[in-house]
């Protein structure tokens, strides 16, 4: 996993620079079943059905949304306790991955239904109920973004990075179960090697 576009990054909000050429990510995400695994290396929802984020007039349709404790992004040098990312493909060359923060607060519905559930390594859990993938966002979607990479092997160059300012909440219990689970599956910050991280406020 090398390269000069390396994620997860440091975001420094005083450095970041607000961009009138980002537009705000249009999300046409609704229902998936649930389909969870882990791979050995995060807890993953495989998703089903036509779900899209609109960015730039292209279409990347939604594959699998996974959690990393601590969170990969730090935000002036602080993690939060879980990130999700939601990983969205247009073409092999071009994704976008939207990384939303967790933090300590009331109790998480997705995580109330499914923690017990959640697979050990190599193993799977399905059902045919749906969970509905917007309730997993939070309202205001004002984000920053940056050219990175997948932060698993191959650490593929190919993604444009989406972090979104509001965060969600979880349960103490909840934060402590998960992060116990997932044994600091986080990948270190890499150096920005000149690149920019841009700001958007919906």
């Amino acid at each position: 996993c090398g390269g000069k576009v390396q994620s997860p990054i440091n975001i420094s909000t005083n450095e970041s620079t607000l961009s009138s050429e980002l537009n705000a990510i249009k999300v046409n995400y609704t229902t998936t079943n649930v389909d969870i695994i882990n791979n050995g290396h995060t807890v993953q929802f495989n998703v089903s059905g036509n779900n899209t984020l609109t960015i730039n007039d292209k279409d990347y349709k939604l594959l699998q949304f996974h959690f990393h404790a601590l969170s990969e992004h730090t935000v002036d040098g602080n993690h939060y306790p879980i990130e999700v990312h939601f990983v969205n493909k247009y073409s092999d060359s071009d994704y976008a991955v939207l990384g939303v923060m967790y933090e300590e607060g009331v109790e998480n519905e997705l995580f109330t239904k499914y923690l017990s559930h959640f697979p050990k390594v190599n193993e799977k859990y399905t059902t045919e109920e749906t969970i509905s993938l917007s309730n997993l966002l939070p309202e205001n979607m004002s984000y920053y973004n940056y050219n990175g990479s997948l932060t698993t092997p191959p650490c593929s160059e190919v993604v444009n990075w989406y972090v979104v300012k509001s965060s969600i909440e979880a349960s103490k219990t909840q934060i402590d179960e998960i992060s116990e689970m997932l044994h600091k599956n986080y990948r270190p910050v890499m150096p920005l090697n000149g690149r920019k991280v841009l700001s958007f406020n919906e």
